[in-house]
């Protein structure tokens, strides 16, 4: 299955997919500076699935590739956890197939993406998006760090989400899982390997562009997103992927 690349062979399947939607390039200023003399970054387009992928949808990657199967995977690419919740190499309870698949290491995600035609957002990439989507929703500031904050006071994925294969928005940006991104260990080295996001929330928070709700909220999402390693394979860790708009036309 390449999802972006095959568009016809989707539509011959009984297998319904999310279409990835058009994330619009333009300024954006990172929550988490790294460079404090650049604030703002212009954003090219791209395409973003428009949800986490599913346990359908990667059950479909899994049959068609089986040495990403649970019982295939080389143990270099996880950490033992991988796909744990499903109840063996293609097979996983019933009702669970629109939810967000969760205990896939990095490696395993980014090879997902690339069978679809498509790699893993990069981490400004995710961050512009999830202001996009911010706005497209009209999510107040206030509202979105309180739901955010709500989310990792009890995190949870068990949820069924919309899929809808004429999405022309995002959904579930911040309510289902924390989502991989290729560069997520960017924070991680800086210079002689310093961990910038190991440390205290009151080490890290000095990376922060302000300090309102709303970027401590995303900031949190930053910190903990880096506690990871590749190998990695938890119960809130999901990832959707992104394509490059020459892509299109192939």
């Amino acid at each position: 299955m390449v999802k972006w690349l095959g568009v016809a062979g989707v539509l011959l399947s009984p297998l319904v997919l999310a279409d990835p939607v058009l994330i619009n390039g333009g300024a954006f200023k990172p929550p988490v500076l790294l460079d404090k003399e650049r604030l703002s970054i212009e954003m090219e387009s791209f395409m973003l699935d428009s949800t986490p992928v599913t346990n359908q949808e990667f059950l479909e990657f899994v049959i068609e590739q089986p040495q990403w199967q649970r019982d295939n995977i080389a143990a270099l690419f996880h950490d033992g956890n991988y796909l744990k919740h499903w109840d063996d190499n293609t097979g996983f309870a019933e009702g669970k197939e629109n939810e967000p698949v969760t205990y896939v290491s990095w490696f395993a995600a980014r090879e997902y993406c690339s069978a679809q035609g498509g790699r893993l957002p990069d981490l400004n990439e995710w961050e512009y998006a999830s202001v996009k989507y911010r706005q497209q929703q009209n999510i107040s500031d206030d509202d979105y760090a309180r739901n955010l904050f709500a989310w990792y006071s009890q995190p949870h994925s068990a949820k069924q989400q919309t899929v809808d294969p004429n999405a022309d928005q995002l959904m579930h940006m911040h309510d289902r899982v924390n989502e991989w991104v290729d560069d997520y260990q960017l924070l991680l080295t800086n210079g002689d390997d310093v961990d910038l996001l190991s440390g205290s929330c009151g080490d890290g928070a000095r990376f922060m562009s302000s300090f309102s709700n709303a970027n401590y909220a995303t900031f949190f999402r930053y910190q903990s997103r880096s506690d990871y390693a590749p190998q990695s394979a938890t119960s809130t860790m999901g990832f959707r992927c992104a394509y490059d708009l020459e892509n299109d036309h192939e």
